[in-house]
């Protein structure tokens, strides 16, 4: 009876560290992918630039267009469905359970004074020195959990910058 009892106890044992290590690795597939999605976001982003400008020497933003490769970017690279606003949805085929929330999107360009300059966002906790013109961006969602238990919000934010 002991040994059956120390089985049912190494079983379960193992049952709660495979639960655990599956979210664990849950988790950081999340972070990664939304990490990789969002730097190629604020990339494709950081393309449309105001050529007009351009001729003149200055990075100015076109933000509409900006916001629009943005969009697409995020959508195609991590099967997302654009809903109201900044708000996404996963696509069927997404690995994602939960909608995205694109949290704060910044321009920040030859418009807005001069390089090197101090970036402070104290509400996401981001403290950059920019070097030339850049896109700041923060994105959030839970993650996805194979098995019960509450999924961790995850909040990614990328600073990308154009260097002189």
């Amino acid at each position: 009876m002991a040994h059956s009892l120390k089985v049912m106890f190494l079983m379960l044992l193992f049952a709660g560290i495979m639960i655990m290590q599956y979210n664990l690795d849950s988790d950081r597939t999340s972070t990664r992918q939304m990490k990789n999605g969002l730097e190629l976001a604020v990339h494709d982003a950081a393309l449309a630039l105001d050529n007009s400008q351009l001729s003149q020497g200055k990075v100015v933003f076109d933000q509409w267009e900006a916001v629009e490769n943005f969009k697409a970017s995020l959508e195609a690279n991590l099967a997302l469905e654009s809903g109201a606003g900044y708000v996404y949805f996963p696509k069927e085929s997404s690995y994602y359970q939960e909608p995205f929330y694109v949290e704060h999107l910044e321009f920040i360009d030859d418009d807005d004074g001069s390089f090197p300059q101090v970036y402070s966002n104290p509400k996401y906790d981001i403290l950059d020195t920019l070097n030339g013109p850049s896109i700041i961006a923060v994105v959030s969602t839970k993650s996805p959990r194979y098995f019960a238990g509450e999924g961790i919000t995850i909040r990614k934010s990328v600073v990308y910058e154009y260097y002189d």
